[in-house]
C-alpha cells in the first residue's frame, strides 16, 4: 500500500486545499458564518431571520470543535463541519440520543456514550463549488477511485475528504473511539463508496427530510481503510495512524 506522503492523489489534493482547526474566535467566527451561507440561503434548513448577524450557531455550539477546509490558491473558506464532544453527557445527552430515546432508549447502549462523538454541520458551500466551476452535489457522482494527477476542478467532487480528515484529527485529539451521525441515505451511500461504512441505529426520522442516525468504530473504519487501501486511506492514513 502506498504511503500517503506518496500519493499522487494526496499531494494533489493537499496542493489545492488546507484543513485548520477552528480554535480562535476568528476562525470559529469563519464556521458560523460558512455555516449561515449553507444551511440558511443556500440549503434553507435554519431560518435565516433567526440568525440576524449572519452567523449560524445552536445549544451544541458550547461542546464542539471545528474544522474548516480552506482552499489554497484564494484563501476561502469552503467547507466545514463539527464534531459535538460527549462533555456531560448524561445531563445533555447528544442530539442522537435524544433522537433515539424517543424510539427505543435501549439502542444508545450500543456505542459507549463517553467516548462517541456526533458529526454534524458537515457541509461544502454551494457557492464555492459554482465558482470553481462545479456543482455537483457532495461527490454525488464519483466513485472510489480518482483520475491521474487531477487537476483543481476533477478534485472539487472529493472535497470532502479533507473535512473527513479534519474529524479524524479531532477525534485522535479528544480520544474518541466512536462517531455517530444522523444523516441523508445518499450521503451514507457516498460515504460507504469511499470506505466510510456506517452502522443504522433505529428507524429514519424526521429532520429536514428524512435522515437515519447511525454510528461506527473509528478503530473499525481505520482498520478496513487501511486493509483495502482505500483512496480515502492513502489520503488520512497518516492521520489515522495515532488511532
Amino acid at each position: 500500500m502506498s504511503d500517503s506522503g506518496d500519493s499522487d492523489f494526496a499531494w494533489r489534493y493537499n496542493e489545492y486545499f488546507d484543513i485548520v482547526h477552528a480554535d480562535t474566535p476568528a476562525l470559529i467566527d469563519e464556521v458560523y458564518r460558512l455555516r449561515y451561507q449553507v444551511y440558511c440561503l443556500e440549503h434553507p434548513f435554519e431560518n435565516a431571520a433567526e440568525h440576524s448577524d449572519g452567523r449560524e450557531r445552536d445549544e451544541d455550539d458550547d461542546r464542539s470543535v471545528y474544522t474548516l477546509l480552506v482552499h489554497r490558491q484564494t484563501g476561502d473558506f469552503a467547507g466545514t463541519a463539527r464534531a459535538i464532544l460527549p462533555k456531560d453527557v448524561q445531563r445533555r445527552p447528544l442530539p442522537i440520543h435524544r433522537i433515539l430515546a424517543s424510539q427505543n432508549g435501549g439502542l444508545t447502549n450500543r456505542f459507549p456514550a463517553h467516548s462517541t462523538a456526533e458529526i454534524s454541520r458537515f457541509a461544502v458551500s454551494k457557492e464555492f463549488r459554482r465558482r470553481r466551476g462545479e456543482e455537483r452535489y457532495a461527490d454525488a457522482n464519483v466513485s472510489g477511485a480518482a483520475p491521474t494527477l487531477p487537476t483543481e476542478r476533477q478534485m472539487i467532487p472529493y472535497i470532502t475528504f479533507g473535512l473527513i480528515r479534519g474529524i479524524v484529527e479531532m477525534c485522535r485529539e479528544h480520544e474518541i473511539s466512536h462517531i455517530s451521525a444522523v444523516m441523508e441515505p445518499p450521503l451514507i451511500r457516498i460515504l460507504g463508496r469511499f470506505g466510510l461504512h456506517f452502522e443504522a441505529i433505529g428507524v429514519l426520522v424526521e429532520f429536514h427530510g428524512m435522515r437515519q442516525p447511525c454510528v461506527a468504530s473509528i478503530a473499525d473504519l481505520v482498520e478496513r481503510n487501511r486493509a483495502e487501501g482505500t483512496l480515502l486511506w492513502q489520503y488520512t492514513g497518516k492521520y489515522a495512524a495515532g488511532l
